[in-house]
């Protein structure tokens, strides 16, 4: 079906936009979403020098939030000029970029948020004998008067996007939106340690992180404790560094602590949270070899950069910058952590030449059924010969027993008569464990194999979040988890056939792709689909791992009981068949 032709525009004739429709417009850029209302007022009372900042949702960041502060506040009469594109107290000519101290510096971001909104802001600065309020409904004074506040200022937020419904559709589920709202907030606390923060969701109080007392580093590192509880704080290791005008702070975690992803490293740039490939690349140097292949490092490192060797004005939202000098920053950051990391020693590394017991070997499941060391279900001896794929019609069938080899701890090479089967061992358990992971969840629930020392997990907020919104469908797959509260989770049991000897790692990296992946109105919806995916790439064996035969037969005769046996649940190739013939002609037999 083709799509019906627009009315063109070619001939129209050149006009200025209303002022009404350029502002919802200018808005899109920045206001994507709830959470960048919520940053940039955040920010604003950041700037205003608050100690004390308290949020509050209701229903919502779409439907209601409100932040107060007790900053210096605003005037009463620039309380409508605030709401002007372009009127800003941070700067007053291109040469104060320079030396900007402030974050932000636009003047775009409530008027942003007033064109797309039922916005109030109420404010009292330390002159005034009264407060002054504003409301502003898609862009206009509705009314303005005053009010009765302490110094600092109160910005409330109704309805956001009421005026575009085009908008709301491609919104994210409130509780997504919420999460995103609890790493946004954990970011700035870590950022201004000497600032108080504090949450309140419908009514309940989510935290509230006093102020550090201490300074530099050593805020940094109560407020970490704070945050991602003490145990978990006093094992990062601190670095403190200057070099060439530079200066860095930072919190390092340990190899054990290494991510699937780099959502766990937070970077700011004269207290300003950004996202830096730079940074991460200098930060991923200096662990090296404590690392392996996709893995990534957990920190927090604080930059300090002279104003006029860094251009902040590179991006919408203010989360990119560009330095003046990335080769000698580059160097400051690898070698003040490669330094600092020195002392600790890669992990014992078996020789290829060697066959070792696989590390996962003795592995058995509660159920009473025999199960391999990978926990698949071993083929009785009297099973079905092996569906290795068919050829070509016409082809010779397979024998009924392969041959198996592993090659680099990798690939199962399977010669069956007129071919050679190459299988990926990763690709392969991950998708049966796909299936197998899907059928649990949606009838079935699966075994849990107890550990025998519980393991604790400290998470992030928004982790914590998502987890206790996992919940019902991890305890499905066969977790047995409790809380110890925010930030501390406690595994004490894992699915049948799970490594006992990573079950935390697996699950914050489970809960980083189902977080990466964000999601809409329908989000829910689609959680098992995510689930699934991501725990069988997280608990399928990997590239690398020693097989025993055994566990090569299993792992082939699973693989082609399967649905799709032709790939894993990303659409990667599971095997790949070289005919017999085809080898013959690449050797000049044909």
């Amino acid at each position: 079906m083709l799509t019906p032709r627009m009315t063109s525009t070619t001939s129209a004739s050149i006009r200025r936009l209303l002022p009404e429709t350029a502002s919802r417009i200018a808005a899109g850029e920045v206001v994507e979403r709830p959470l960048s209302a919520l940053k940039e007022i955040l920010e604003n009372a950041l700037d205003a020098d608050a100690r004390r900042i308290d949020v509050r949702v209701e229903g919502g960041l779409e439907q209601r939030f409100e932040v107060a502060d007790d900053g210096c506040g605003i005037a009463a009469d620039e309380l409508e000029l605030a709401l002007e594109r372009h009127a800003t107290s941070k700067i007053a000519s291109l040469e104060d970029l320079d030396r900007l101290g402030s974050l932000g510096f636009r003047g775009e971001a409530l008027p942003s948020i007033a064109a797309v909104s039922r916005l109030r802001i109420t404010s009292r600065r330390a002159d005034a004998e009264l407060a002054a309020f504003v409301l502003v409904d898609g862009g206009r004074v509705t009314e303005r008067g005053p009010a009765s506040r302490a110094v600092g200022t109160t910005v409330e937020v109704r309805e956001l996007f009421h005026n575009t419904p085009a908008r709301r559709k491609f919104l994210h589920s409130p509780a997504g939106e919420l999460r995103a709202a609890l790493r946004l907030i954990e970011a700035l606390a870590l950022a201004y340690p000497a600032v108080s923060f504090r949450l309140e969701v419908d009514g309940k109080t989510r935290f509230d992180w006093p102020a550090a007392r201490g300074e530099g580093l050593t805020a940094a590192q109560e407020r970490a404790a704070s945050l991602w509880g003490v145990r978990h704080a006093e094992q990062r290791l601190a670095v403190s560094a200057t070099r060439d005008g530079f200066g860095l702070e930072a919190l390092l975690g340990l190899p054990e602590h290494a991510r699937a992803t780099r959502e766990g490293q937070l970077v700011f740039v004269n207290r300003r949270w950004i996202q830096s490939p730079l940074v991460g690349h200098a930060l991923r140097q200096a662990y090296g070899d404590l690392l392996p292949s996709g893995r990534f490092p957990v920190a927090a490192l604080w930059i300090s950069v002279p104003p006029d060797r860094l251009d902040v004005n590179v991006h919408p939202t203010k989360r990119e910058v560009r330095f003046a000098d990335d080769d000698r920053l580059f160097a400051l950051v690898a070698g003040a952590c490669a330094r600092h990391l020195a002392h600790l020693h890669p992990p014992f590394t078996v020789v290829y030449g060697l066959s070792p017991e696989p590390r996962w070997a003795g592995r058995v499941a509660e159920e009473p059924k025999e199960q391999t060391s990978l926990g698949l279900e071993a083929t009785p001896a009297t099973a079905a010969p092996k569906a290795l794929p068919a050829g070509p019609a016409g082809a010779a069938e397979p024998s009924v027993e392969p041959e198996l080899w592993q090659l680099h701890r990798t690939y199962i090479l399977a010669a069956v008569r007129g071919a050679l089967v190459i299988v990926d061992q990763h690709a392969a358990h991950e998708r049966i464990l796909y299936e197998e992971t899907r059928a649990r969840l949606e009838s079935r629930p699966g075994e849990s194999q107890q550990l025998l020392f519980p393991a604790l997990v400290d998470l992030e907020r928004d982790r914590f979040e998502l987890l206790l919104e996992l919940g019902p469908w991890l305890q499905q797959l066969g977790w047995d988890l409790s809380l110890l509260g925010p930030p501390t989770v406690v595994i004490q049991g894992v699915p049948a056939g799970l490594a006992r000897e990573r079950p935390g790692e697996i699950l914050r990296d489970i809960l980083d792709d189902v977080a990466s992946e964000g999601g809409g109105r329908g989000a829910n919806a689609e959680i098992p689909e995510r689930l699934a995916r991501s725990y069988a790439c997280h608990a399928a064996i990997k590239a690398g791992m020693p097989l025993t035969l055994e566990e090569m037969r299993t792992l082939v005769d699973r693989l082609f009981a399967t649905s799709k046996p032709h790939g894993d649940p990303h659409g990667r190739p599971t095997y790949v068949r070289l005919e017999l013939d085809d080898l013959h002609r690449r050797f000049g037999r044909g």
